[in-house]
């Protein structure tokens, strides 16, 4: 085997155009594995950051007669739960909560995990500094001001150990850094981190209520706000604790008949990507990971081709050679191990440029997620065992997918013919007559044509999604988001300071309009409510099939200053708007709703003048429609949304709230600012007009604004309205997808289409003699050049057929994630094969030139 190793050395240094040549696509196929391998693996398989994971589970609160409907759990029943179960050795729990983290007038957003002190015992999981949280300073009304950082945060500044005991400022509050958690630690999720963990003490001080529509307090038993996590005892799997969890919940039942009405508890393996109280949300993720998989392998199964191509032509001209060492008693065995060996060579070699290539695209990919993304992402990098011994496993399979196949090939000798072979001579042997000269490159095309296809597919998507009609037309705006509790400020004076600051936006030059809004459309968080006409009381076994019977909807829920229409050039079709008294003062219960949502309402009639409600929790709803939504409003308690009846005084058009909206539009539903107050607010700010370059003398211009009025408000974003759609989440998904199958497609085209050429130009090489014959016998130069072309059109159309039905069965595969794009959409069905079409075309058409070139005279003298 070492002598094997040696002379595979041996021979690649004697080509090292071959060997640059084989090793680059090499490196780009097993490059492109490594990546999509580090992705998958991190997101997907590797063990989470806490200790034995296998013994962790999440507990769930699902209803009996609705076991589709999960709920969240109340800090006092999670106590009753943790004293009272005979399944975990111990349980924990948490939230994750939206705050302000900096100091006065230079706070950003970030993500806090607001947890019990047992949260880092349960887990498993030793600080790396500092200490855990202490059991008092869980106990709701404490309000201990103490934080555990991540080790992220202690990074930031590099690692200074005056970070312990020093403060950070959290939605404004002083709070003393008491821990730093390990390096690599995220908490339950995978990758997505917090950056800060708070005692459960502090929870209504900074708790968002992301996925509960009535806020409580903390210590309410009626809340949903927490999600428990247990350890199973030794011994113990959730198979036999189902028993003893089901007998927990009708035990609290019994006790707390109405807060526990209808509930039962089951577990679920702790999810790598969600916080959610319903076990199922989250797990489609994971299907994509097969995809993203196949679809590398495909490169690499390309780039194999190619390279098994390259060794084909190169075994040609080996051929005499491996004769001669077969004549002298060499065996077939033998010279396959050889072959094989230096493909392995080139394997390794090829392996090494892949690992380095993908753990620095792997690299470059999470670095353009962390500019949208609010969680810190902890991404170790560098290869570590498991991305090695992928790797290694590429370059394996690489090895019998490019070389096995030419070694028994070239090692099947013909001794008497070979040995007669003259240099010049292109003896091809095919076993079956009725296939292309070259069969390996029909099925690199056609591979390379399905992944072209399915990056048509994908661009086509981000195109459309790019240019989205959100249904607003707020001209030349800018888009100012604040949020006044980051800097401690309560609702009454938070009013005060955005109605001020409304007045002065106004008063800025060239300002046309501006007016204040809780939401806006495609945000990271929507806001919804539950709403059907007033007087409605269906029982709680009705059915409503129609609005008339009682049957709730889900809409959009938003609301917004007097001017806010106008400012966004959305237009009241009837009715009117928002009084600027309406918008500032409480006063009339009125809203204005968008046309999807009066036109479900009362679909035989006019919505203008009748009256809503908010409809209640166990309310029947319509399915479909409306948006994922956070947290509830700050002066809409229960109570009031089941008793309180609105006016509707306008309808406007029906505006897009996500990029994603499938489904017939939920409709949407405005309430007055004063009657639907939020902290996180966002202004429009319409200019007269733009002009271009100035935008960042602009943003500067309403940047000292808001610090004329309050120099403490934290200015969260500024940016023009173009600007925020072109950074939405969604939209860099859709776009991430489309560059990562461009890629796939671009590698893949550029891999066949050098197949083709290399093979090509070698057969015009080896066939010198031949073409020099026929010349010499009378063949004009176009009859030559017609000759090799018709040779690579005949592999280029089998590619193609064959690559069409291969890009049929991609797009249905991929038909669930595309974004508004047919499975068979014509434009990619069209261009694909064209671009394909084109390049191998130029590639075939290089090396017939040359050959058409050729001097018979010299061409019967090559050797």
């Amino acid at each position: 085997m070492v002598q094997d190793l040696k002379f595979a050395v041996h021979q690649l240094f004697k080509a090292p155009g071959f060997t640059i040549a084989a090793v680059t696509v090499l490196a780009l196929g097993i490059g492109v594995n490594t990546a999509v391998f580090t992705l998958v693996n991190t997101l997907f398989f590797a063990p989470p950051a806490y200790g034995k994971p296998h013994e962790m589970v999440q507990l769930f609160s699902q209803d009996k007669k609705d076991p589709k409907k999960f709920r969240g759990f109340s800090y006092p029943t999670y106590l009753d739960i943790r004293e009272q179960n005979t399944v975990f050795s111990d349980a924990m729990s948490f939230n994750l909560a939206l705050i302000g983290l900096g100091q006065k007038g230079d706070t950003r957003r970030a993500f806090a995990a607001i947890v019990t002190s047992n949260y880092f015992s349960v887990l498993g999981v030793p600080l790396a500094r500092g200490r855990a949280f202490l059991p008092e300073e869980e106990t709701p009304g404490r309000n201990a001001p103490v934080a555990i950082v991540s080790y992220g945060y202690w990074q930031k500044r590099d690692l200074d150990p005056g970070v312990l005991g020093s403060q950070l400022l959290v939605n404004g509050r002083p709070f003393t850094i008491v821990g730093i958690t390990p390096k690599g630690f995220v908490g339950t999720l995978q990758v997505f981190s917090p950056e800060v963990w708070l005692p459960m003490s502090v929870y209504d001080q900074v708790a968002n209520d992301f996925e509960s529509e009535n806020k409580t307090t903390i210590d309410d038993r009626k809340g949903t706000q927490l999600r428990i996590m247990g350890r199973l005892k030794p011994g113990m799997n959730a198979a036999a604790a189902k028993p003893a969890l089901e007998g927990l919940a009708a035990n609290l039942e019994k006790t707390y008949p109405v807060e526990q009405k209808d509930q039962t508890f089951t577990t679920a393996p702790v999810s790598r990507n969600s916080v959610s109280n319903d076990p199922s949300t989250g797990s489609g993720i994971k299907s994509i990971a097969p995809l993203l998989l196949g679809m590398a392998l495909v490169v690499l199964l390309v780039a194999c081709f190619n390279l098994a191509n390259m060794l084909l032509a190169r075994g040609t001209a080996r051929r005499k050679e491996i004769a001669i060492r077969l004549a002298l008693g060499g065996s077939r065995w033998r010279i396959v191990r050889q072959l094989l060996t230096e493909g392995f060579v080139l394997a390794l070699l090829g392996g090494a440029g892949g690992l380095v290539l993908g753990l620095w695209s792997s690299d470059l990919l999470v670095g353009s997620m962390r500019k949208l993304m609010p969680l810190d992402i902890v991404w170790l990098t560098g290869p570590n065992p498991t991305i090695l011994a992928a790797t290694f496993g590429f370059c394996l399979i690489g090895t019998l997918m490019f070389a096995l196949g030419p070694a028994l090939k070239i090692s099947r000798s013909a001794l008497v013919t070979d040995l007669k072979e003259h240099a010049g001579e292109d003896v091809v042997r095919r076993r079956w007559k009725f296939l292309p000269r070259n069969p390996l490159v029909v099925v690199q095309i056609a591979f390379s044509l399905a992944l072209l296809t399915a990056a048509a597919l994908f661009i086509r998507g981000a195109g459309k999604a790019a240019s989205i009609d959100t249904g607003l037309k707020p001209g030349a705006s800018y888009l100012l988001e604040i949020d006044a509790s980051l800097a401690g400020y309560e609702p009454k004076r938070a009013q005060e300071l955005y109605r001020n600051l409304n007045e002065r936006l106004l008063a800025l030059p060239d300002v046309e309009h501006a007016s204040i809004s809780s939401t806006v459309p495609f945000a990271m968080f929507e806001l919804s409510r539950k709403v059907q006409r007033a007087g409605a009381r269906p029982g709680s076994d009705a059915k409503p099939a129609t609005a008339a019977d009682g049957l709730a909807f889900k809409a959009a829920w938003n609301s917004v200053g007097a001017d806010y229409f106008s400012t966004v050039g959305l237009p009241v079709v009837r009715g009117r708007a928002f009084t600027e008294a309406e918008a500032t003062q409480p006063g009339p219960k009125v809203a204005i709703i968008d046309e999807a949502l009066a036109k479900k309402l009362w679909s035989d009639g006019d919505a203008l003048g009748q009256r809503i409600q908010y409809a209640g929790e166990n309310a029947p709803m319509a399915q479909g429609g409306g948006s994922a939504h956070i947290g509830g409003s700050a002066d809409l308690s229960d109570k009031e949304k089941q008793e309180e009846t609105i006016e509707i005084v306008g309808i406007v058009p029906t505006t897009r709230h996500e990029l994603f909206e499938k489904e017939e539009p939920g409709g949407a539903i405005y309430l007055p600012f004063a009657r639907g107050f939020q902290s996180d607010v966002s202004y429009f700010v319409r200019f007269r007009s733009l002009a271009p370059g100035n935008e960042a003398i602009t943003a500067d211009l309403l940047r000292r604004t808001v610090r004329e009025v309050d120099p403490s408000i934290p200015i969260i974003s500024l940016r023009t309205f173009a600007q925020y759609l072109d950074s939405n989440l969604d939209l860099w998904i859709v776009r991430a997808g489309a560059a990562l199958f461009s890629i796939f497609g671009g590698l893949a085209l550029g891999l066949a289409v050098v197949g083709l050429y290399g093979v090509k130009a070698y057969s015009v090489a080896r066939r010198t003699r031949e073409i020099g014959i026929r010349m010499a016998l009378g063949a004009q130069p176009g009859m030559v050049l017609r000759l090799i072309l018709r040779e690579g059109s005949v592999m280029l159309l089998s590619g193609i057929a064959l690559g069409l039905l291969l890009a049929a069965a991609a797009g249905k595969i991929l038909s669930g994630i595309l974004y508004e794009v047919g499975a068979f959409d014509p434009i990619a069905f069209t261009a694909a094969p064209t671009l394909l079409a084109i390049a191998a075309l130029v590639a075939t058409w290089l090396p017939a030139r040359r050959a058409a070139a050729l001097n018979p005279v010299e061409a019967l003298r090559y050797e």
